[in-house]
């Protein structure tokens, strides 16, 4: 493979780095999916209860996970109390929807080199939506990439 081919290949593991700039694994997101299904706020141990019957994964290694999570920018960390081991408590820095909006909008980009906000709109001409509510539905994705966008700026990894 000559120079130039490998210059236009595309990396799409690079999409994983759209969450805040850092990747984000398949234990990230497990874990993730299961703060958002018990809702905010919640402890190791928490997601431990619901992660252990699913892939038998240890206590430390979770709570490592949640803290990787929480240096990524992802989770905020709060310490529980003043003892050197007390535990932390895990706020989630965005919803599902905000996560899932940026991953779609990298993964447009990355593989159509547009973003959805312009590539929705085709698929949905494609599938016979009249052009206004096209329309109408291109300005909500952009305001909705736009807010997205914006929460994951708020946040500074630390």
């Amino acid at each position: 493979m000559d120079r130039q081919a490998k210059e236009n290949i595309q990396d799409y593991i690079g999409v994983r780095k759209a969450v805040a700039g850092h990747s984000l694994g398949e234990l990230e997101a497990q874990i993730l999916d299961i703060i958002w299904e018990l809702g905010d706020p919640v402890t190791t141990a928490d997601v431990f209860k619901v992660m252990y019957p699913r892939r038998g994964l240890s206590y430390s290694t979770i709570m490592l996970t949640m803290a990787k999570l929480a240096r990524k920018g992802i989770l905020r960390q709060e310490k529980l109390g003043t003892a050197a081991k007390a535990p932390f408590r895990y706020t989630s820095n965005y919803t599902r929807e905000q996560l899932g909006l940026k991953l779609l909008d990298e993964v447009s980009k990355l593989i159509m080199r547009k973003p959805i906000d312009e590539v929705l709109p085709l698929l949905l001409l494609s599938k016979g939506i009249p052009a206004s509510d096209v329309e109408k539905a291109k300005e909500a994705i952009r305001e909705e990439v736009a807010k997205a966008d914006g929460a994951m700026r708020k946040v500074k990894p630390k």
